[in-house]
């Protein structure tokens, strides 16, 4: 009965371990993933917060606030690095394996985490849906009303300042102590952009008034630029006076209220970021028979603007039938009257001088730059309510994605913690910041697609969610799966033999031998794979030309039959006392069987395939590398068998000499130094 009740239990207490194992690791990750996503608020909007006279509270207020705002961006972070790490430290301790070992599956063991992470994600919609909007409001009615607060200037020299409307002022460099500015430069467009005042200036100061409703510009030194005749859009190429006055002092007053004026709440929450999930339906509701009609509106007017200046007469309205009847009719008598006239008439008949077509060019064109200039402006009144009903659209969906996403990514952080079993920060962090990389330039294009009208509003903001999730539900069932297809060292052993990095053959020794190897069947087997090798190093395949390589590829063969002597040699040879035959036995290269699984055997193919260009010169520039590099080993190969038979005809005469020490020192010989590592080795 305890029995029992024990196994009953074990499912609780795993759920309770994982759940132990994987909160505190949530908790730290969110921290600091909330963090960097805040910082790079602060990071953006600094120079419109610091120097602008806000109190320590105004600006931890702006902080606060803006910490809650982010918070749905930085929990799918903080969730995906939590589920990585806690599996990946489950797999590390072989944890993993052992729950696994017991019957319990993948599904069951990241069970208590997605149901953790699906009330999280309910509690993040509840919260995008109510307080998030309190603190989207606060948070931007601070940022704005610092952004239009008025400190005493801070002008960074070599840049243009814009911080004073209708003013642009450069300083080349400032004194710190004095606060004093040199070569200064100052456009003064408060009286429009046609009617500028350019001042130039050896220094100046900008100052604040004391009841910080005026700005005072003291300039020294300098010359001004200013027309004395106003400019309208009407003028044309009349010359226009002028004067450029110097001064050696001149002070300047700019309307500039530096008091700190709270911007009102209500402005923001009639946007998109004041608004909850049934307001913003409402509003979405309420905009879109407005841009349907305004849409349908303008393009009656355009068509109604083509047809007057296709036809020469009043347009016909798509309402009035009668009229659309007689547009046909005279259409029709048209072309009754032209379908039996031929070329030559019709082409004397419509002969028209120079002057006459120039004046007919002019007016066609001159319609279609004023169609043109209308169009745009419907064009830029169709965009501003656009703008207002996809914003309204896509916060709605956003109340939606971001609790997904965390669904999404802990899946994808479970499941890959599982597969890479590796624990602790380096490595999760590194795929956790690939995977939110991929998901942020995967939602950056489809919010930009949307934008252009490119693709639905709700495929674009559903797209990074839509294209990962098969990804999740794809690492889920390898991880479940044991498969080794996302194993790194996997990869790392197929690129390295790629490459023509075959590592290293082990041969270990043995203290027991009960058959001692037969040394006579040995050295006969050596020499018939030293006459093997010489012959390869000499066959067409590794000595001729790059180009013959396509017509040699039946040279493979002998290549796979010395890789499988070198393996017969090694297993006879290895059940002998003599530490120093073994040594060598390990210094024999592993040998592919193939130069390359894509070089055919059969010389006609191999040709065709050679003949195929440009794809044959990347594949021929690779297989001569690989050339390069299986010669080298043959030739290293017909070495150590050598050092072989001398020390299987020492080894026959029951002369058995011990392995050199390893030395302190490098050996200069790389066959010696292979040799020393697998002296120290055993």
């Amino acid at each position: 009965m305890i029995n029992k009740l024990a196994i009953v239990d074990v499912p609780k207490i795993v759920d309770k371990y994982i759940l132990r194992t994987f909160i505190p690791l949530f908790v730290m990750s969110f921290a600091v993933c909330w963090f960097i996503v805040v910082m790079q608020f602060l990071w953006r909007y600094i120079d419109e917060l610091v120097g602008k006279g806000l109190s320590g509270f105004m600006l931890l207020k702006i902080i606060f606030y803006a910490a809650l705002s982010f918070i749905p961006m930085s929990l799918p972070l903080g969730i995906l690095l939590a589920s990585l790490m806690t599996l990946g430290n489950l797999g590390e301790r072989l944890e993993l394996l052992a729950l696994k070992a017991s019957g319990i599956r993948l599904y069951r063991i990241i069970r208590p985490i997605m149901l953790l992470v699906v009330a999280m994600a309910c509690g993040l919609f509840y919260f995008q849906n109510d307080l998030m909007i309190r603190a989207q409001v606060r948070m931007w009615t601070l940022v704005i009303t610092a952004k239009y607060a008025a400190p005493e200037m801070e002008i960074t020299p070599g840049v243009f300042y814009t911080g004073i409307p209708g003013y642009s002022l450069y300083a080349k460099s400032r004194d710190a102590s004095t606060g004093l500015m040199h070569r200064m430069m100052v456009y003064d467009m408060s009286r429009g952009y046609l009617n500028p005042r350019i001042i130039r200036a050896d220094s100046g100061r900008l100052v604040m008034d004391k009841s910080k409703k005026f700005l005072v510009l003291k300039l020294y030194q300098g010359q001004s630029f200013e027309n004395i005749q106003t400019q309208s859009y009407n003028t044309a190429s009349e010359p226009v006076p002028y004067m450029l006055p110097h001064f050696d002092y001149s002070e300047t007053f700019i309307p500039f209220d530096a008091n700190i004026k709270m911007q009102d709440e209500g402005e923001l929450s009639s946007m998109y970021v004041g608004k909850n999930l049934h307001q913003l339906q409402v509003s979405i509701d309420s905009i879109r028979p407005i841009l349907d009609s305004t849409r349908n509106s303008y393009a009656r007017i355009v068509q109604s603007d083509l047809l007057t200046s296709h036809y020469g007469f009043s347009p016909y309205a798509y309402e009035d039938t009668t009229v659309f009847a007689r547009q046909q009719e005279r259409i029709a008598t048209l072309v009754k009257e032209t379908s039996g006239v031929k070329p030559e008439e019709a082409k004397a008949s419509l002969t028209l001088t120079a002057q006459d077509s120039l004046q007919a060019i002019g007016a066609a064109l001159d319609k279609a730059k004023r169609i043109t200039e209308e169009a745009q402006i419907y064009t830029g009144t169709d965009d501003t309510e656009f703008y207002h009903y996809r914003t309204f659209h896509q916060e709605w969906h956003r109340k939606f994605t971001f609790p997904v996403s965390c669904i999404i990514f802990a899946l994808i952080g479970a499941s890959l913690g599982a597969i890479v079993r590796r624990g602790g920060i380096g490595m999760p962090i590194i795929i956790s910041i690939f995977f939110f990389v991929v998901y942020f330039i995967i939602d950056s294009f489809g919010t930009n697609m949307l934008r252009s009208e490119s693709i639905p509003i709700w495929l674009g903001m559903w797209l990074s969610n839509i294209l990962l999730f098969p990804v999740g539900i794809f690492l889920a069932y390898k991880a479940n799966q044991d498969s080794s297809a996302l194993n790194v060292e996997a990869y790392v052993i197929f690129f390295r033999k790629l490459f023509g990095f075959r590592g290293v053959r082990k041969v270990e020794y043995q203290e027991l031998i009960i058959e001692e190897a037969d040394y006579e069947a040995g050295a006969a087997a050596v020499a018939q794979a030293i006459a093997h090798t010489d012959a390869l190093l000499r066959s067409p395949m590794l000595s001729g030309r790059i180009w013959q390589i396509w017509s040699n590829g039946s040279e493979q063969q002998a290549l796979a039959a010395l890789s499988e002597e070198l393996d017969a040699i090694t297993e006879s040879l290895r059940h002998t006392p003599s530490r120093l035959l073994v040594s060598k036995l390990c210094d024999l290269p592993l040998l592919p069987t193939r130069l390359s699984p894509f070089l055919p055997e059969e010389p006609r193919w191999g040709r065709i395939l050679g003949a195929i260009l440009p794809i044959s010169l990347p594949f021929g520039l690779f297989l001569s590398r690989v050339r390069t590099h299986l010669k080298a080993d043959l030739r290293t190969t017909r070495t150590v068998l050598t050092q072989i038979a001398e020390e299987v005809a020492v080894a026959a005469k029951g002369v058995h000499r011990p392995a050199p020490e390893l030395s302190t020192t490098q050996p200069t010989d790389p066959d010696s130094w292979q040799v020393a590592i697998h002296t120290q080795d055993q």
